[in-house]
């Protein structure tokens, strides 16, 4: 395990150990005029607590974050999504969690997620594999989407709803549980396949490097390259790539 790694996977604990103090808590909630998604002071306060101790670490660091921005185009920067599922955080549901990631050359180098509702932490690093605690992961392999069970993500961004209604007719089983748990039960065996038409950077980019690492494909949604720039993702376990691909690209 990297210093970065060790460093990220501290960050994201004390990141949650902040958001513990609010959480179930009676606290104001405002609307981005952007997304529409809701954000709150815990929000906040817990990405500067992270970037607090990030830069404890390494002073020079840089920084994108969902709740105070940040460039892309910088040579390296941790991407931090402070709380990850807010509004579950704001209902008391706890599907929530931290997510640091750490970018380098236009590529992630590691992400961490951590679930402090169980105490959960799932990492990878480029080149090492991807863990939930200590246990190494991998991808299901499941082979025709007939035999699939499939996530997906909140179906209000789905300009064409169709694609996703589609993809549950020939998948054997289907639930939309919260993108980013979605995407770990992939990395980890227990689905085998995930598609989301909204999540960023920051929700995202720690599945650039666990779903390769644990032996799967993540692309976007018309089959291009996952990058640092865009939003949504189709995550699989390898084998059901093409054929998830093909009942999207049959609705253009």
């Amino acid at each position: 395990m990297s210093n970065e790694l060790k460093v990220a996977i501290e960050a994201a604990r004390k990141g949650a150990r902040n958001a513990l103090k609010y959480f179930n808590k009676d606290i104001q909630v405002e609307i981005k005029p952007d997304d529409g998604t809701v954000v709150s002071h815990a929000d906040r306060e817990t990405e500067e607590v992270i970037k607090s101790y990030i830069l404890s670490k390494y002073k020079n660091a840089k920084f994108l974050g969902e709740e105070s921005g940040g460039d892309i185009s910088q040579k390296e920067f941790w991407v931090i999504d402070p709380i990850d599922g807010t509004r579950s955080y704001l209902r008391g549901i706890p599907l929530w969690c931290v997510i640091v990631s750490l970018c380098r050359y236009n590529e992630v180098f590691l992400g961490v997620i951590y679930y402090p509702h169980g105490d959960n932490i799932f990492y990878a690093e480029k080149g090492r594999g991807a863990f939930e605690n200590n246990q190494k992961l991998h991808v299901s392999s499941i082979e025709h989407l007939k035999d699939a069970y499939l996530g997906f993500g909140s179906p209000r961004h789905f300009k064409d709803k169709q694609v996703l209604l589609d993809l549950i007719d020939k998948a054997a089983g289907s639930r939309s549980w919260e993108a980013t748990y979605c995407g770990l039960l992939v990395v980890s065996g227990k689905i085998d396949a995930h598609i989301d038409a909204f999540g960023k950077i920051w929700d995202l980019a720690p599945f650039k490097v666990m779903i390769e690492e644990a032996g799967g494909k993540i692309t976007r949604l018309d089959g291009s390259p996952w990058t640092l720039k865009g939003s949504g993702a189709i995550m699989t376990n390898g084998i059901l790539h093409d054929e998830v691909l093909a009942i999207i690209n049959k609705r253009k």
